[in-house]
C-alpha cells in the first residue's frame, strides 16, 4: 500500500510541476487580460491580469504540501492517526486536486490565446463525479474503522 502512495503522490506532483511549466511558459505572451472565472457552463465570465495565470499553480501546491503534511505527520500529532484504509483515497483525491488546477490553468491561457472557448460543458460534471466518489471512498472505508 505504501508504494502506491508514493506513485499517487509522484504522479500529483509530476502534474502540478506541469501546471506550473505551463503558467511560466505561457506567460510571456499572454495578452494583459486572460480569463480567471468560469461559471456553471464552463464560460469565461471574469477576467483579470495576466499574473493570474500563477494562482491556480500556488494554490495547488500550497493544498498539496499543507494536505501532505496532513496526512502523513499531522494527523498522528493531533492524537487521531487517519485509517490505513483510508489513506489510499486520500491521496487520489490529492491527485484529482492537482489534475484539475492544473486542467484550469492549461485552459486558462488556451482561452487567452483564442485556441479554446471554456473549459467544456463536461467540465464540472465530471469534476464533480471524481471528488465526491472519492469523498464517498474515503467516507465508505474509513467508518468501518
Amino acid at each position: 500500500m505504501k508504494a502506491m502512495i508514493i506513485l499517487i503522490d509522484s504522479l500529483a506532483v509530476i502534474i502540478l510541476i506541469l501546471g506550473w511549466w505551463c503558467a511560466f511558459s505561457s506567460y510571456p505572451r499572454l495578452p494583459d487580460k486572460i480569463p480567471v472565472h468560469f461559471g456553471i457552463t464552463g464560460q469565461a465570465d471574469g477576467w483579470g491580469g495576466r499574473w493570474m495565470i500563477f494562482l491556480l499553480p500556488v494554490i495547488g501546491a500550497v493544498i498539496f504540501m499543507f494536505n501532505f503534511w496532513l496526512f502523513n505527520y499531522g494527523a498522528e500529532m493531533g492524537g487521531r492517526p487517519i485509517p490505513p484504509a483510508a489513506r489510499p483515497a486520500m491521496h487520489v483525491l490529492l491527485l484529482e486536486l492537482s489534475v484539475i488546477f492544473t486542467y484550469i490553468t492549461w485552459r486558462m491561457s488556451e482561452n487567452a490565446f483564442g485556441r479554446a472557448r471554456g473549459l467544456g460543458v463536461w467540465f464540472l460534471p465530471v469534476t464533480l463525479l471524481a471528488i465526491f466518489a472519492t469523498c464517498g471512498w474515503i467516507i465508505l472505508v474509513a467508518r468501518g474503522n
